[in-house]
């Protein structure tokens, strides 16, 4: 597919690595020549510098040829802008990213009148996944399937867990089998584990479970008594932390966020009334002290700054605090605060290349638009993936034990009619059945693609 990515920041750069992994045709449009050149240099991509409102320089990046244009300036307008420009050339379908809650609403107009395909606002996204992840105090990172009927979490195996030394199977078989560990990571290494992989500390491990069943399946998992979270404090009032404080009160969640600039918090006491809104810098530890953090279930550190996000996490779970979460830019860094013990670290632009690369696999053919789900987990070594299995699909009606499964794919549940199966080797996959698979270094496009 012919894609033109319109701004090299953090997410078109992720963008770029990823699609042009996938083999698309990729290029990348930016102000900054430096930062075209390196990205040129770096993936097997094409490199256009100038600014992407101007005709011109849309022509030379051959928009009026490409599938699809990806705008992900820092600027709404630029690129719904850009989206437009791309479109009236000839583009095929567009993506804008799109920051201001007001846009939301207009998305349907945007779509049907202006022709924009999709529009992404990551700070929603994001506040999405860090409120499913504040539902499971145990666990590290929660994905959704089947319209929230099946979850997919991950756990880490702490010093003096029972799941040391023991085997995939001797788990399950002790969980009446209604959860699967599909993925193990362990250091720099990703496994898609049968049942005689043997488990060790340290080690991170992936679950699909049923979502009702899912808080029990963690605590019998890593033997937790964690209480039900309550009272969040969230760190930065930004767009993603009105949204997620929106998503928490509606829970119930009691929540205060503590914002530097007395500017936003006036802001704040207009959006989220309903939310304790404190002015101070979390940099201050004893001004944190004195606003209640022990007090606290969970802190959400969502500020601009990794430095900030990061030591404030930190002191927070060396205070005792049940779940501190950690907004991070830098991939990089992720690895280093898992090092150092924080808990759940989350990548705002990782999210969101998750959503676009789902959408450009849907939108590659006709036959792989049965993909309804797509995450990139492990730094994009593992993705979980879902489709709708219709009679395209040569592997529905046949056991999966009959079935040539490529190595380093699992099926990892089923969801027929809102029954959750976790399959053996006996069951098999029907046309209607919302299907999971997860897969290590492959590219799964369709249902199709699972076998030999």
């Amino acid at each position: 597919m012919n894609i033109t990515i319109i701004g090299a920041g953090n997410l078109g750069r992720k963008l770029a690595k990823s699609l042009s992994n996938e083999e698309h045709d990729v290029t990348i449009v930016d102000i900054v020549p430096g930062v075209v050149e390196n990205l040129v240099d770096k993936f097997d991509i094409q490199g256009i510098c100038g600014c992407a409102t101007h005709i011109n320089v849309l022509k030379e990046a051959g928009v009026s040829t490409s599938q699809l244009v990806i705008a992900t300036t820092e600027s709404d307008e630029n690129n719904i802008l850009i989206c437009l420009m791309a479109k009236k050339l000839g583009a095929r379908k567009t993506i804008a990213r799109v920051r201001n809650p007001e846009y939301n609403a207009q998305f349907d107009f945007m779509r049907n009148e202006l022709g924009i395909s999709i529009m992404i606002n990551p700070d929603f996204a994001a506040a999405l996944e860090i409120s499913r992840i504040l539902q499971f105090p145990d666990a590290r990172n929660i994905e959704s399937f089947a319209n929230g009927i099946i979850d997919m979490a991950e756990y880490k195996i702490k010093e003096g867990s029972n799941l040391a030394g023991s085997s995939i199977s001797s788990i399950s078989s002790k969980l009446t089998n209604n959860m699967l560990i599909c993925a193990v990571e362990r250091g720099d290494d990703v496994f898609i584990p049968n049942g005689n992989f043997v488990l060790q500390i340290n080690d991170k491990i992936h679950i699909t479970g049923a979502h009702k069943e899912l808080a029990s399946i963690g605590r019998a998992l890593i033997n937790s008594k964690n209480k039900t979270l309550k009272n969040i404090m969230i760190i930065g009032g930004s767009r993603a932390g009105i949204y997620l404080s929106d998503m928490l009160m509606a829970l119930g969640k009691n929540v205060v966020i503590i914002e530097k600039d007395r500017k936003q918090c006036e802001k704040l006491f207009d959006l989220i009334p309903s939310a304790t809104i404190i002015n101070g810098d979390a940099n201050d530890h004893e001004f944190l002290d004195e606003e209640g953090l022990e007090n606290m279930d969970a802190v959400v550190t969502l500020t601009k700054t990794d430095e900030t996000n990061f030591l404030v996490s930190l002191y927070a779970q060396r205070a005792g605090i049940t779940k501190t979460i950690t907004k991070v830019k830098n991939s990089k860094l992720s690895r280093l605060l898992d090092d150092v013990g924080l808990d759940t670290i989350i990548n705002i632009s990782d999210i969101t290349v998750s959503m676009i690369t789902q959408y450009v696999r849907a939108s590659e053919n006709a036959s792989s638009a049965n993909m309804r789900t797509l995450y990139k987990l492990v730094d994009g070594k593992i993705e979980a993936s879902e489709f709708f299995a219709d009679k395209s699909a040569y592997l529905i009606n046949k056991p999966i034990s009959d079935l040539r499964i490529r190595k380093n794919v699992l099926i990892a549940a089923i969801n027929r009619n809102n029954k959750i199966i976790f399959p053996g080797g006996n069951d098999e996959i029907r046309e209607g059945d919302l299907v999971i698979i997860v897969s290590k270094d492959q590219i799964i496009n369709k249902l199709n693609d699972i076998l030999q």
